[in-house]
């Protein structure tokens, strides 16, 4: 065979591979590999229904499922989810303070820490961050 041809063959050999490298990668890859981390966490939702106001946790892995097949890519926004207790699409994804117990809504004190509280105004961020 000649050196030029040759050579081409050998490129088209080596682009095959890693195409057929890159399809078996992403047809065998787990979609759920990305929220192990979510494992044994919880996620806290408040309902804003100002009847209701209800406060509970449910598994985050089972919220950011939930979230990722109810996104509007067109709003750019997730639909609030349905309330336990009222039945109403009020509630959202919120923080329970560390400290107090407090359930609030991520940046309810301010703009410094959004996760700190407005009840006691203490934030897991920057108690990390201080030590």
């Amino acid at each position: 065979m000649e050196p030029g041809k040759k050579k081409i063959v050998m490129i088209v050999v080596v682009v095959a591979c890693i195409v057929l490298a890159a399809v078996i990668t992403f047809s065998t890859g787990s979609k759920d590999t990305g929220m192990k981390y979510l494992e044994g966490k919880q996620q806290w939702l408040k309902c804003t229904n100002e009847n209701c106001g209800t406060e509970y946790s449910m598994p985050a892995k089972a919220y950011y499922q939930w979230r990722e097949n109810n996104y509007d890519a067109g709003t750019l926004q997730t639909k609030p989810m349905e309330c336990k207790e009222c039945g109403e699409e009020s509630v959202f994804a919120a923080i329970k303070c560390d400290k107090c117990g407090h359930v609030f809504f991520k940046g309810a004190a301010g703009s410094d820490y959004t996760d700190r509280c407005p009840e006691c105004e203490y934030s897991k961020r920057e108690d990390l961050r201080n030590r």
